[in-house]
Formats: structure tokens, sequence, C-alpha cells
């Protein structure tokens, strides 16, 4: 918790070093699920201290160990981050893959803010390489997930996006 504490405050340095802890001391109890998912985190840290080739490497190691049943918001970060650091290295092919492999575990999940943010990042690359028109399917997505019935002041529910 402290590493997860000093990285949202940016303290990379001594976040790294708490989440390097806490994954040797989970590892230790055969903590596998809790292990990976901070593995994520300490891959997003070394990400922002511009280790991108590590956090990448430690990513695809984890990835095996998360799925839609077990794990799957960390999963969809693991691909969300690895399309983060594909898009830095122009490889636009990889990104939207791991994107999108992101967006369906986070359907499944219904983790609707992580969804949105998730979507416009896919809209914006598909928007830069020219796919208007699956960039705004990708943005109605984000948007579709963020107004779920109940969630409106005035008239019907939100339509849901066509799909």
């Amino acid at each position: 918790m402290r590493g997860y504490v000093y990285a949202q405050n940016n303290q990379l340095e001594r976040a790294e070093d708490e989440l390097r802890q806490a994954q040797v001391m989970l590892s230790a109890q055969r903590a596998a699920l809790y292990t990976s998912q901070v593995a994520v985190e300490l891959a997003d840290v070394l990400h922002r201290r511009g280790k991108s080739e590590a956090a990448a490497a430690l990513l695809h190691e984890v990835l095996g160990d998360l799925s839609s049943e077990r794990g799957a918001v960390h999963a969809a970060g693991a691909h969300r981050l690895l399309g983060i650091i594909a898009e830095d290295a122009r490889d636009t092919d990889s990104a939207e893959e791991h994107y999108v492999r992101a967006l369906s575990l986070l359907e499944r999940a219904g983790a609707a803010g992580d969804l949105a943010d998730l979507c416009r990042l896919l809209g914006d690359l598909l928007r830069r390489t020219g796919r208007v028109e699956a960039a705004l399917d990708a943005y109605r997505t984000g948007l579709g997930h963020r107004t779920a019935p109940g969630t409106t002041t005035l008239g019907p529910a939100p339509a849901q996006p066509p799909l």
C-alpha cells in the first residue's frame, strides 16, 4: 500500500522500492494474484521512471497469471500500459492490439472509469492514424459505459451505442 501511495504522490523512487519489497513478500507467501497485481503497479512506476523496457518485460511476465476470471482489471491495466509503451515506440499496431484486449477485459469486469479512459486512448490512437469513424466508435463505447441507466436526470435511460 505504501508503494501505491508513493506512486500516487509521484514519489517514484520510493514507490519502486516499496513495490519491489511487497512483490518479494507476496511471492514468499505464494500469493500469486496479489504478486501479479503488485507487478502491474510496479511496471507503471518503472514506465514513469523512464524504464519502459523493464516495465514491458515485467508485464509480459505476469500476463499469464491474470485473466478475465482472475485479476481482469489488472490484466487490462497491463495491456493498457503495454499499449502506451508501444505507442511511445511508434508501434501503433501493437498499441491498438493491447488497447483492444484491455477493452474486452474491462467491459466484462464492468470497470466503467477505466474503460472510459481506455476508450479515450484507443480513440485518440485511431484518430491519429486517420481512422476517424473507428475513433468515434471507441469514444462512444466509453461514453456508453459512463451513461448507464440511472445516471441521467431527465428522460429515458441513455441509448446504448450501436454495435
